[in-house]
Order: C-alpha cells, then sequence, then structure tokens
C-alpha cells in the first residue's frame, strides 16, 4: 500500500540530486507545500547550495506558473462526469491531456 510523501522523502530525494549535480547549478522550482517549506527542509537548504543546488519557491497561490495546475484543471473538468471509466478509457484521456498540454488545454487568466 502506498502511503503519502513525507518531508524526510524528500530530504532523501534532494540529497541524492544535491550528490549528482557536478559543476553546473540546478535549480528546483517548488511550491509551497509543507513538506517542502518545513524546518527540516530549511535546515538543509544551505548544504543542498553548497553542492550546486538551489530551490526556488513559486509566489503563494500562482497557478498560472504551476503548469501542472492547468492538468489538474482539465482532469477534474472532463472526468467529474459519470463516464465509468475502463482503465484503457483513463488511459487515453489521460494521454489525451498531455499532448494538448499548453496548447489545447490552458487556462486564460485574464
Amino acid at each position: 500500500m502506498a502511503r503519502p510523501t513525507r518531508q524526510e522523502d524528500v530530504i532523501r530525494f534532494f540529497d541524492r540530486l544535491s550528490a549528482q549535480v557536478g559543476t553546473l547549478p540546478h535549480i528546483v522550482v517548488l511550491d509551497n507545500a509543507g513538506i517542502h517549506r518545513s524546518k527540516a527542509i530549511e535546515r538543509c537548504r544551505r548544504r543542498w547550495a553548497s553542492q550546486g543546488l538551489g530551490l526556488f519557491f513559486l509566489p503563494p497561490y500562482s497557478p498560472e506558473l504551476n503548469r501542472i495546475e492547468i492538468l489538474w484543471k482539465h482532469a477534474k473538468h472532463f472526468w467529474r462526469r459519470p463516464l465509468g471509466l475502463t482503465g484503457a478509457a483513463l488511459r487515453d484521456e489521460v494521454e489525451t491531456l498531455m499532448r494538448g498540454f499548453g496548447s489545447r488545454f490552458t487556462i486564460n487568466f485574464a
């Protein structure tokens, strides 16, 4: 059974990522989820930065900057109707959304 991602998982991932960075700096863009903004994460940021891994946080509530919000918006809209999708049909729906991401499926904030 899968469990929710915890801050320890995030720290372990960034530890592995920072060990692989090499000579170029790398930037990870994060939303403001609690596990991304925890005290434990903050304690590790300086070490990761010294290894070339920087964390950049999106401004609070900025769906126009977080591309996954476009996918979530359309997924919720199209899949709310009671369709009784089979596994294959659901996979086709996801693939259609992914292919149209940024062109057919966008969010207009104006």
